[in-house]
């Protein structure tokens, strides 16, 4: 009897779950308690965390805030502030509001966000503050989403693509804060300058230095003593979980499917242009244009990356022209014969599922097939078999088994080929 490796097809059985949850909440909730209680006994970071609370949460801290009953429409809220720390249960049921939290959300909203951020306002140039400080954080930003062209692009960082501006930021910020943690304060969201106090720890003037390769602020040159506060700094100060189907996520789409599987791409993005070739065939480059074809092949190598079809559905949508959206709906912006033929690619893919398996053939006699047949049969592990031309497969596990069973019963070694 000789033995092959060879492959079987079962069934794919994967799946996909999302949720819908604040990545910087999530975070917070994941940190030591005595490291959570530290930032809620600080102002500007209590503050910062009252404005990431989700609305419902936010009304419950302050409304009930000496004595707080739950009722069934907010105990996923008071769940939410039972889990940062900010409300604890009492023996009698009740919830109580954090005596740091309520200090010092009481003391920043006293003073405002401007004052508890301990940041020395510069007077400067209007004109540079504007253009200048906006130009540089997109380039930033564009900068980290971008990367080195040998690098092949994963189905995980496909989807970070797909996210919205403030999800990215967030992902990416979220990140750094793992590696070491670091107190977030909150910032008046302003194109605003400020002084570098030379007196700030190492590690804030790290994060410092981090912020500006992300172009959440602008130095222009170290030895002014200067930042700004650009624009992307909005994006850590908004809870990702607001719908990301916002006017100005709507207004920014560039790209337009026709039903032919054509797709025109108005942008000079090198990035954004990337993307797009990862599912389709670019035919003609022009200065603020570009054209391709979405196609079995193209999509199928993307796919082929990991990439799924619903994320290049996601993409197309979330990125369609605002004349697309305006004319046929969110959804019907791309064609629905273009999505359901992408679909039904994906699913050509999906037929089978290849796994390692063992093929036994060449056996001396009928005796020895039919043994080695049943007894794969009595432990489980045979996946097929055929008298006439006496094969026999069994799955990757089963092999060993087969090969004890045949020392057994000859009293040698199996041989291999």
């Amino acid at each position: 009897m000789s033995q092959e490796s060879t492959s079987s097809a079962a069934p794919n059985t994967t799946g996909t779950s999302s949720k819908n949850s604040c990545l910087f909440l999530d975070f917070l909730i994941s940190v030591p308690p005595k490291e959570r209680q530290r930032m809620l006994q600080k102002p500007s970071c209590c503050f910062f965390i009252y404005r990431m609370l989700p609305p419902i949460a936010q009304q419950v801290t302050i409304q009930k805030a000496d004595d707080l009953e739950v009722t069934k429409s907010i105990e996923d809220q008071v769940k939410l502030l039972e889990d940062l720390g900010i409300v604890s249960k009492q023996a009698d049921g009740k919830y109580l509001i954090d005596n740091d939290y309520k200090r010092s959300y009481m003391y920043a909203a006293m003073l405002g966000a401007a004052s508890i951020s301990s940041l020395v306002l510069e007077t400067n140039d209007e004109k540079r503050r504007g253009k200048e400080v906006e130009k540089k954080a997109v380039e930033r930003w564009d900068c980290i989403l971008s990367g080195d062209s040998r690098i092949e692009i994963t189905t995980s960082g496909f989807q970070f693509l797909l996210l919205s501006p403030v999800k990215q930021m967030w992902t990416y910020v979220i990140e750094y804060l793992k590696l070491e943690m670091i107190q977030v304060a909150g910032f008046k969201a302003e194109k605003e300058c400020y002084q570098i106090d030379p007196s700030w720890s190492i590690p804030q003037q790290e994060l410092l230095n981090h912020l500006r390769e992300l172009g959440v602020i602008f130095i222009r040159k170290r030895k002014d003593g200067v930042f700004f506060l650009t624009h992307l700094l909005t994006h850590l100060a908004t809870n990702e979980t607001i719908d990301d189907t916002s006017a100005e996520r709507v207004s920014n789409g560039k790209v337009i499917v026709e039903t032919n599987f054509r797709v025109y791409a108005y942008t000079s993005s090198l990035l954004q242009l990337a993307i797009i070739a990862l599912f389709t065939e670019m035919t003609y480059r022009f200065q603020d244009m570009s054209v391709g074809m979405i196609t079995r092949e193209s999509v199928r190598g993307a796919l082929q990356h990991g990439i799924t079809a619903a994320q290049i559905i996601s993409f197309l949508r979330a990125n369609a022209h605002p004349q697309c959206i305006a004319t046929s709906g969110a959804i019907n912006c791309l064609p629905i014969t273009v999505a359901d033929q992408i679909r039904l690619w994906e699913d050509e893919r999906r037929r089978m599922d290849l796994k390692d398996a063992y093929i036994y053939s060449h056996f001396e006699s009928e005796d020895e097939f039919q043994g080695v047949c049943d007894y794969a049969q009595e432990r489980g592990i045979l996946l097929w078999a055929n008298a006439q031309q006496k094969l026999v497969i069994v799955n990757e596990e089963g092999h060993e088994y087969v090969r004890q069973w045949y020392k057994r019963s000859k009293g040698g070694e199996t041989s291999t080929s």
